[in-house]
């Protein structure tokens, strides 16, 4: 039940871009963005720790610390919040070795989760990302259409999945790239490192998945926002935008 829910923020969220683009409106955007990759996260957590115990606590402060970012956007202190954020994880997890009855590979995947998570707001609330913004969005939007339909046609159980999730991230980079004024070989060098980095990325997640506790059966729409997810990771984590860019 919980899960459907999550599912209904989510295209909410999802058609939330689509109006921000149309509308011109960047908070809005800017919104929608953090808040899917915070349902992201609230979904990976809520598959290792309970909700209906005490455990609902960690969940509460993952998310927390993920949306530092976001309350200390204007505040010229970006560094000194990531320093916190790690110390913050470092006291929380000795907190849930010692007394919480949760095992190390428990442990070590919301804490994967929440660092994923951690990282890509961090990005979306940097300067870099507010002065590409509109071709970001431009490359999401046109991921999500070209994964929903791939979805639809079960592509994700199948071998040709990985070669799919390359080649769509390619194409579409190169294609909506193409309509700027860079150079060509920067588009290719940044297109390729990304749609690598997305096909590990998104393998690394599901895999994550697979160990879930209490959720048992992977729905559609996982496979898709999984790989939005990665995707906007790669390009924090390629430095992509930079890439094409010709600075490196």
């Amino acid at each position: 039940m919980f899960q459907t829910q999550l599912r209904f923020v989510q295209i909410i969220l999802t058609f939330s871009i689509f109006a921000g683009l149309l509308l011109r409106n960047t908070p809005l955007l800017i919104a929608a963005l953090v808040g899917l990759v915070l349902v992201w996260q609230l979904e990976m957590l809520i598959g290792q720790l309970r909700i209906d115990t005490n455990e609902y606590l960690l969940t509460i402060i993952f998310i927390g610390l993920t949306f530092f970012p976001v309350i200390f956007a204007e505040v010229k202190i970006l560094e000194s919040v990531i320093n916190l954020f790690y110390i913050l994880l470092l006291v929380l997890s000795l907190v849930m070795v010692l007394f919480q009855d949760l095992s190390i590979s428990k442990i070590g995947n919301t804490l994967f989760s929440t660092i994923f998570s951690f990282t890509i707001v961090s990005f979306i609330m940097s300067e870099v990302f507010f002065e590409n913004l509109n071709y970001i969005v431009y490359l999401f939007l046109s991921l999500f259409f070209l994964k929903t339909i791939a979805t639809f046609l079960n592509v994700q159980f199948s071998n040709f999945q990985y070669f799919f999730n390359f080649f769509a991230v390619l194409v579409v980079m190169i294609g909506v790239t193409s309509f700027y004024d860079f150079q060509f070989i920067y588009i290719i060098l940044g297109s390729v490192s990304t749609a690598l980095s997305v096909v590990f990325v998104n393998f690394l997640i599901l895999k994550i998945r697979y160990e879930f506790e209490h959720i048992s059966e992977l729905t559609n729409e996982i496979y898709l926002y999984d790989y939005l997810i990665a995707f906007l990771f790669s390009l924090y984590f390629v430095d992509s935008l930079n890439i094409i860019n010709g600075l490196f």
